[in-house]
């Protein structure tokens, strides 16, 4: 291996311009220099799929992505796992525990038993929090923590000049529309917020827009994007005074990652989270990012307010976020992770 740089073949669903194929596979190849090779083994036109099976005979591992496993896909599968080459399930949500209720709930129902089998087939399973680790004990090979790492460079921007007091302070809620739910359970404080200050704060959501009639009718409502540069660029156009990222206290969300924490932080943007596993400070204490906040809409209205209203507060929040992205979660500087990684489970490890 020493003589070729580690190759990788990577089959995904996942189109090259969403977020999780840049986050987990793209971006990390990239900043590696060279080092880390992909061959995606999965080409699409945005509606059918075409699959290449040689690609993954050319590669040192095989890695399979988030929802390829299913009935249709089985037989590729199949082929990776008895050809002798390490297989990887690389996975960044917990499928099995999506309530009823969620949004993908009914898509995904059928391809559980796939990505299980898959799970405890391959030699290693690559997932991005250790609370979701902890959902793979029937594994039979090792399960390895690869945070999600942040681009400073495509969420770093000059910010809006901040010294106008007159300027209103602009709250911006970022999420894609299967997170209605979270959104609903602090929608009552939002309302509160901007009935109490009025043309002192501006309300935005991105991608994912209000029910209640009050926010919708009095805040900002712009779609989702799905291309990551492209919803990068619109964040950093947007200039974020308050980022807000709920989530309800589900098995599903406890087990997701702190990307929406690492984008805010990446911007210099004083985020509000809930408090859950993936914004709590592993060390204890308050969170790293910026406050957390349980599911009482009261306590997020209070949370809200007071950043609202103090700018030095929200300028050490935001500065605090920013450091902390950069240095603990800099694709630039952890991209070696995924190198290591993918090298430990081509020598077997």
């Amino acid at each position: 291996m020493s003589a070729h740089p580690l190759t990788v073949a990577v089959y995904s669903l996942e189109l090259v311009r969403y977020a999780c194929a840049r986050v987990r596979f793209l971006d990390p190849a990239r900043a590696l220099g060279g080092r880390l090779r992909l061959l995606w083994g999965a080409k699409s036109d945005g509606r059918n799929y075409a699959l290449d099976p040689g690609v993954m005979d050319e590669a040192d591992v095989v890695a399979f992505q988030r929802s390829f496993p299913m009935r249709e896909t089985w037989p590729l599968v199949e082929r990776a796992l008895s050809s002798g080459k390490p297989v990887v399930y690389d996975v960044d949500d917990h499928f099995e525990a999506l309530g009823d209720d969620h949004p993908l709930a009914c898509r995904l129902a059928p391809i559980i038993p796939y990505c299980r089998e898959l799970a405890r087939c391959a030699r290693a399973v690559c997932v991005s929090t250790p609370e979701l680790a902890r959902a793979f004990p029937f594994a039979k090979g090792r399960v390895e923590v690869a945070p999600n790492l942040i681009d400073e460079g495509l969420f770093t921007a000059p910010r809006r000049v901040r010294d106008d007091p007159s300027r209103p302070v602009r709250i911006v809620y970022a999420g894609s529309p299967t997170h209605m739910a979270d959104l609903d359970m602090i929608a009552p404080a939002l309302v509160r917020i901007v009935e109490r200050f009025g043309d002192a704060v501006e309300l935005l959501f991105f991608g994912c827009a209000p029910r209640e009639p009050v926010l919708a009718a009095r805040s900002r409502q712009l779609d989702f994007f799905d291309d990551y540069t492209a919803y990068a660029r619109k964040l950093v156009e947007l200039a974020p005074d308050i980022g807000l990222a709920p989530l309800r206290d589900t098995p599903f969300n406890r087990a997701k990652s702190n990307i929406k924490a690492l984008e805010y932080g990446a911007l210099g943007v004083a985020g509000v989270y809930s408090d859950l596993p993936p914004y709590q400070n592993p060390d204890g204490g308050p969170g790293a990012f910026g406050p957390l906040v349980g599911p009482d809409p009261g306590l997020w209205e209070k949370t809200i307010a007071r950043l609202v209203t103090d700018a030095k507060l929200r300028g050490k929040v935001a500065a605090r976020a920013r450091g902390l992205a950069v240095a603990d979660y800099g694709l630039s500087r952890h991209a070696q992770i995924y190198l290591d990684f993918y090298a430990g489970v081509a020598r077997g490890r």
